[in-house]
């Protein structure tokens, strides 16, 4: 008796509309799915129920291969890939939440980034956001812009620095604020100070307390001068130590004279702060009187500058005497001192002069009264020498000065000095 085909029977069937099966004679896939009664299990697998037969699995089935879905079942495209003609993922379809704006842009799409052009690449309805601000400068100076305006890119620049000002505030952009932005001054001298500048407020100046005059080119006390007291200094020496520094002034064969002013200026450039010197301001036998002085100007002047501001000073007519005094004088005055002396040192053209500042008073006076400290200098015994020279320092000394000399100028009975303080 021929069984309509079971469960299992219609599985195989099925594996066979799907598979190559080889043709069978009729009955033979009736022998193949049931077996002889008498197989053991047969019997069960007949009683059993339809799912409990499925559960048995007596015949090992091939598993058919895996199937490409028709091209009618393909997974349709993303929806905002729909319409894409840029090539960049993103069309135009009316159901994408971000559809491309720009269909002739594949720079464009949305979350692209956007860039300084004035376009909107990032499809949001915002051109060119989101390229931040630049900063550049300190203090005052400091500026920030945008990178991007009106889609053209922009370059930070500084402000421009101005004076520093008590205000809290880098004015010169330098990186510091209010250094020496206080404006107040008080004191002088060493004592001279600038008032604070603190947390953007002017404090008010004090100026430091005054300390002792000592020589160093400073008003140390503070009170309008510098290195009074040392700049002018009587030194008693002699002509057996003068020799020592230029050989003609011995005393004998020269006690005044080019050679020994180059002696004194030697000498004294040793003493205390002293740099140079003139005299001898007093002499007796052995003994010489000098005057060291500091804080002087030294200077190289050539005849041809002395003699245009007093002919005769020319190294030829005279390279030392009353003209060359005067010449050095007005020279000297003309570069904005007091007056001058020298030549200190001489050379063939040019002489070394000293010009005095400071402590130092050009004072008008006649040979009487220079003649009232020493009577040779009466001008007519002598107008210039040795004993005018003594003449000039008692003068300058009875007018309170260290010492003095000249005559700087000198006419008919009137004669200009230089004094010098201590």
């Amino acid at each position: 008796m021929h069984r309509p085909p079971g469960p299992i029977a219609s599985v195989a069937l099925l594996a066979c509309a799907l598979v190559a099966c080889e043709e069978l004679p009729p009955g033979a896939l009736d022998a193949r799915l049931w077996p002889a009664a008498g197989d053991v299990g047969v019997d069960a697998a007949l009683d059993a129920s339809p799912d409990e037969a499925l559960d048995l699995d007596p015949v090992d089935l091939a598993r058919p291969p895996d199937l490409d879905l028709p091209p009618d079942m393909a997974p349709p495209p993303p929806i905002c890939a729909r319409g894409d003609v840029d090539g960049d993922g993103y069309g135009q379809h009316p159901d994408c939440p971000t559809p491309d704006c720009d269909e002739a842009n594949r720079a464009v799409r949305p979350g692209a980034p956007e860039a300084c052009n004035g376009l909107d690449e990032d499809c949001d309805g915002v051109i060119d956001e989101g390229l931040q601000a630049a900063v550049c400068g300190v203090g005052a100076c400091r500026r920030e812009v945008l990178n991007c305006i009106e889609g053209r890119p922009t370059r930070c620049q500084p402000g421009a620095p101005t004076d520093e000002i008590c205000n809290g505030v880098d004015d010169d952009c330098d990186g510091a604020a209010d250094e020496d932005a206080a404006t107040a001054v008080c004191g002088q001298g060493a004592c001279r100070r600038i008032a604070a500048c603190v947390d953007g407020v002017e404090a008010p100046c004090a100026p430091a307390p005054p300390a002792d005059e000592i020589c160093n080119r400073a008003d140390d006390d503070c009170d309008g001068r510098t290195d009074e007291g040392h700049l002018a200094a009587v030194v008693v020496t002699a002509y057996s130590t003068l020799v020592g520094h230029h050989d003609t002034c011995d005393g004998g064969n020269q006690r005044i004279g080019s050679g020994c002013s180059a002696a004194i200026n030697r000498f004294c450039g040793g003493q205390g702060c002293a740099t140079t010197g003139f005299g001898p301001v007093e002499n007796s036998g052995d003994t010489a009187v000098v005057t060291c002085v500091a804080s002087v100007e030294a200077r190289v002047v050539p005849f041809a500058d002395l003699a245009a501001h007093h002919g005769p000073c020319d190294g030829q007519n005279q390279r030392i005497g009353p003209d060359c005094n005067a010449a050095i004088h007005r020279w000297c005055r003309a570069q904005g001192f007091v007056s001058g002396f020298g030549p200190r040192e001489s050379g063939p053209d040019a002489v070394h002069v000293a010009c005095v500042g400071e402590g130092a008073e050009a004072r008008g006076t006649t040979y009487a009264a220079l003649a009232g400290h020493h009577q040779p200098c009466d001008g007519n015994w002598q107008r210039i020498g040795p004993d005018c020279n003594a003449a000039i320092h008692r003068w300058c000394r009875a007018q309170g000065f260290e010492s003095g000399f000249g005559p700087v100028e000198n006419f008919g009975g009137d004669a200009t000095v230089t004094c010098l303080r201590r």
